[in-house]
């Protein structure tokens, strides 16, 4: 069932929901229940226009602790690393028409051809006078520790909503690519339901490799 679900979610999804996420731009300016969301200072902040109400979120607040990720200073991976967003990416954020809630993916790190990034949900709070973070946890080999974790998405070429599910495409610089979707569980991050490979490169990894207990 589940697979039948990113199947079909896949098949919609690259039809409809990215060719409207690339011009949200218009679709946010039309509802009136969504802000506005734009990138400046060079990647390393994202300002929200909420009618008169302004908020600027800088990257470097939204962090992490990074499960098996390289390590770009020692060039070796590490079990466990605290990272910090450097800068947004312009295809990477998304409202969710249905809640308002925003879904932005920040680079963490990027070395050797390898970019490391992560994806968070920012839930506005009293017309985004303030908002709370929350990961979009990506899980691997082994069990996440704690809410706060993920295993590293790679670059985030896409980040957009089809009924309520969060999907994300991320890829390498060998060209391949896959669509992981995270369903709606109740909490704002959603729960990762699956991937698809969309594009096969050298990697054939690009999907995670769960490992069950």
């Amino acid at each position: 069932m589940k697979y039948n679900k990113i199947l079909l979610i896949l098949l919609t999804a690259v039809s409809i929901l990215f060719p409207i996420s690339a011009t949200v731009g218009n679709i946010r300016k039309s509802r009136k229940s969504l802000p506005t969301a734009n990138i400046i200072s060079d990647g390393t902040e994202l300002k929200i226009q909420d009618g008169q109400r302004t908020q600027i979120i800088k990257a470097s607040r939204l962090n992490l602790r990074v499960i098996d990720g390289l390590n770009c200073q020692a060039r070796k991976i590490f079990p466990s690393q605290r990272l910090a967003g450097r800068r947004f990416l312009p295809q990477g954020f998304s409202f969710n028409p249905k809640t308002g809630n925003l879904a932005v993916g920040v680079v963490l790190q990027e070395c050797f051809d390898i970019q490391q990034s992560a994806v968070f949900i920012l839930e506005p709070q009293r017309s985004w006078r303030s908002y709370a973070i929350y990961r979009v946890q990506l899980p691997g080999r082994k069990a996440l520790p704690d809410e706060f974790s993920s295993y590293p998405f790679r670059n985030i070429i896409k980040i957009g909503f089809f009924a309520n599910d969060l999907l994300v495409k991320h890829g390498d610089a060998s060209d391949s690519q896959g669509l992981l979707v995270f369903g709606n569980s109740g909490k704002p991050a959603g729960k990762y339901d699956g991937c698809v490979v969309t594009s096969v490169g050298e990697n054939q990894n690009i999907c995670p490799i769960v490992i069950s207990d």
